[in-house]
């Protein structure tokens, strides 16, 4: 057997026995989480201020070594450490090709790990995780990079590239306004757009401890309220996960500008269609796309041009998942030794 991490409700969460993955296609890697860390819907779960009810096996954000290789999958091999998708894709569909992996059309709607949607595909809070179509779905970790703080490469990291560096390249030297509100999307779209040459940045939030990680990332920080409009600038990101902030995102965007908005969003939000309109206001929402930005993404962080380790909150062993993450910090990384010889198996807890 095997063991899993479990949200059961807001604020509770168990260690359970799972059956031990095992290769059934060709394609198949197992692997064992190294380095899990939460996405911010994870501690927007935790906290009980989603639709999402329990129980199911948490986590969608991992290093990983890989332990054993289905005959399909051969360019991988265990003792690597490889960078695991939050999402399923087969890479060879019309809309994989299309750069459209988080929308697979041999997966169900919305299949991804550590989450109640599209089946159930266990956590990267486990033991051992399988990982089907591996090919698409990991890429490995480049050599002499420590795993630690790189564990949300599989989400985060590469969304916080893809909501700024391709709208910068389109627009060089463009002012970028993010508004936060939730977690550290917001804080890797702040650093993304200064690395990526981003005339100004300016960052919102109504968090002291998220304004002062923004201000070391380069940005210029304001503190709540969130104002109605806060300029003009050609780019902007909400990842504010309310209302008022989505609204200021889309009424500071300047005519022609993009305006992306990363979610986080449970209610009705009535949109100022007239605004949007009368501007020609690109808006653009959606889960991010995740694999297609991996390499794209850990170029920036190999160069040393973004630093993850100033948007991780704490580093904590893996043993103590249950614990620190029933009232989780913006951004826990829980890790444990690459070994090959042991799966770690933590006792079981009912918080």
């Amino acid at each position: 057997m095997s063991q899993a991490l479990r949200y059961v409700s807001p604020n509770r969460l168990e260690w359970h026995e799972v059956a031990r993955p095992a290769i059934r296609d060709p394609g198949d890697v197992i692997v064992r989480p190294v380095a899990s860390t939460t996405c911010d819907l994870d501690v927007l779960i935790i906290r009980g201020k989603t639709p999402f009810k329990g129980p199911f096996d948490l986590g969608h954000e991992c290093i990983a070594e890989v332990m054993e290789v289905g005959e399909g999958a051969l360019c991988f091999h265990p003792g690597q450490l490889v960078i695991v998708s939050w999402h399923f894709s087969c890479g060879a569909c019309h809309r994989c090709a299309r750069g459209l992996m988080n929308a697979c059309v041999y997966h169900p709607p919305g299949a991804m790990f550590g989450m109640p949607v599209g089946g159930k595909w266990g956590g990267l809070f486990s033991d051992l995780v399988r990982v089907p179509f591996a090919r698409a779905a990991l890429l490995p970790l480049p050599s002499g990079l420590e795993p630690t703080h790189l564990a949300s490469l599989s989400d985060n990291i590469p969304l916080g590239y893809e909501l700024t560096v391709p709208r910068l390249e389109c627009s060089p030297g463009a002012d970028v306004l993010v508004v936060g509100g939730v977690g550290s999307i917001a804080l890797f779209a702040v650093a993304f757009a200064k690395a990526a040459g981003a005339g100004r940045v300016d960052y919102l939030d109504a968090d002291c401890g998220r304004l002062e990680i923004a201000e070391k990332l380069g940005a210029t920080v304001r503190g709540a309220p969130v104002p109605r409009r806060a300029g003009s600038y050609r780019i902007t990101v909400d990842a504010s996960g309310s209302a008022d902030g989505l609204l200021c995102a889309m009424r500071s965007t300047e005519p022609g500008g993009c305006c992306s908005s990363v979610g986080a969003q449970f209610g009705h939000t009535a949109m100022p269609m007239l605004e949007l309109h009368t501007g020609g206001i690109h808006f653009y929402t959606g889960r991010g796309k995740g694999r297609p930005h991996f390499e794209d993404a850990l170029a920036f962080v190999s160069a040393g041009r973004v630093k993850p380790e100033l948007i991780t909150t704490e580093v904590k062993p893996f043993e103590q998942s249950h614990e620190v993450l029933r009232e989780p910090s913006m951004k826990p990384i829980l890790v444990r030794s690459t070994t090959l010889s042991t799966a770690f198996r933590p006792k079981a807890f009912a918080s």
